[in-house]
């Protein structure tokens, strides 16, 4: 059974990364586990746990700026934001998506909400105003870090114009721990919008959801969010809403979500229902009832905790509809979701056929590829993530850059080993088959 070791601060991180280096001992790095089986099972003797590595350094709310150490949960940061009125821009969504997905359970039941800062960061996990406002890593303005060579690094500091050379915040956000270990953040907060409006348009098409949703976005009415949700999927997203005729009679339905001052926001959500009239009937939904229905699709509340495959797809916005009518193709039973005005496709299919599953992963990164996509196993069991590349195969010139990088900041792999890639190359969805798909 794998040790573990428990950091209290940023020396006893690097006297363990040096210790590891020293035996050449691989760690797999954790905070909660709450996105621990999101990737590849890591190859590690011992577990580098990073839950007790917490504390608020310092918030200045009227500079717009936070910085907290990477195990600090991130429940105790949003609640701290709030007492000032201001959150994450990127808008961060609850990430239960892992539980249900089969022999995994085990490793996450328990956790609790959001996981930790460090885990946020390191797996650029980004919610609905994504396509307004960046992901997670452009609210990075700096962090530390220690490497897998055991040496000390930061990059960037309390402000955007701070950032000098090459920001490697956006290099660390993404890389799952394989690169670094970051043990202080430092981001930029925002305020929180003084009103919601969220405009409800039924439209069982996706294709003409998807060129609505785009309109919507190319207006003059600055929406903050544009997703398409089966009906099937509503009571779970807003029960509120229910009640609305012509969201019940529809198979699907636009939501676009507006945001600002209370006199803009109502005239904008008005707008919206006059500039998609020729789609459907739209209603507009206020205040609290909004706010629940914008977290419960960042949190991708409707695919939670119901097991199956879960993929995560993203693709140019204009080619989401047609994504989603080849996904219909591979299997018709599909539950599926869009945000991102298109661009973002959840996709979740019955598991438990090995087979079956690794034939209609190959289909899915051709249908991602063919559209200039790439497509994520996001919720699997065990064994397919051992047959199957979790994330987008890249092509060999990528492949080459990456391990350079990875040889710089970690040469001997003791940082989550595995994490990123299978044990194996598969044979069956390998970067060189892929090139030209």
């Amino acid at each position: 059974m794998a040790e573990t070791i428990t950091p209290t601060n940023p020396a006893q991180l690097r006297d363990a990364i040096l210790w590891a280096l020293g035996d050449k001992v691989a760690l797999e790095i954790i905070g909660h586990g709450s996105k621990r089986a999101y990737g590849h099972d890591v190859r590690a003797d011992h577990v580098l746990d990073l839950s007790k590595l917490t504390g608020i350094l310092f918030y200045q709310p009227e500079e717009l700026v936070i910085s907290a150490h990477a195990g600090t949960p991130l429940a105790e940061i949003t609640a701290l934001l709030a007492q000032k009125h201001q959150q994450f821009q990127f808008e961060p969504g609850d990430f239960p998506l892992l539980l249900g997905g089969g022999d995994d359970d085990a490793a996450v039941a328990g956790d609790g909400p959001l996981g930790t800062l460090g885990g946020l960061v390191a797996t650029n996990i980004s919610g609905p105003r994504r396509l307004k406002s960046g992901a997670a890593r452009d609210h990075v303005l700096g962090f530390e870090a220690v490497s897998g060579r055991g040496e000390d690094f930061k990059s960037g500091g309390r402000v955007m114009k701070n950032v000098t050379g090459f920001d490697l915040s956006k290099l660390m956000a993404g890389s799952f721990g394989t690169l670094g270990v970051m043990h202080t953040l430092t981001l930029k907060a925002m305020p929180v919008p003084e009103q919601t409006r969220t405009v409800i348009v039924p439209c069982d098409d996706v294709v003409l959801a998807v060129q609505a949703m785009s309109a919507a976005m190319g207006s003059e009415n600055e929406v903050s969010g544009a997703a398409w949700v089966p009906t099937s999927m509503l009571a779970v997203i807003s029960p509120d809403t229910v009640s609305l005729d012509d969201a019940r009679t529809a198979t699907a339905i636009i939501v676009l979500r507006v945001e600002g001052p209370e006199q803009s926001v109502d005239w904008r959500a008005a707008a919206l229902c006059r500039l998609l009239a020729d789609v459907g009937t739209a209603s507009v939904v206020r205040a609290a009832p909004s706010l629940g229905m914008w977290q419960a699709i960042a949190d991708v509340k409707p695919l939670q905790g119901q097991g199956g495959v879960l993929w995560r797809l993203s693709v140019p916005p204009a080619s989401g509809g047609g994504v989603v009518g080849a996904l219909r193709h591979i299997d018709d039973g599909a539950d599926i979701m869009l945000d991102w005005a298109g661009g973002l496709v959840w996709a979740q299919f019955a598991g438990g056929d090995a087979s079956r599953d690794v034939e209609r992963a190959r289909k899915i990164r051709k249908i991602a590829v063919e559209v200039g996509g790439q497509a994520w196993l996001v919720r699997a069991s065990s064994q397919l993530r051992r047959e199957i590349p979790v994330f987008q195969p890249l092509s060999p010139e990528i492949n080459r850059i990456n391990r350079k990088i990875s040889e710089n900041f970690d040469p001997h792999g003791l940082l989550n080993p595995g994490r990123m890639a299978p044990e194996r190359e598969p044979d069956v969805l390998n970067a060189t088959q892929l090139v030209g798909v």
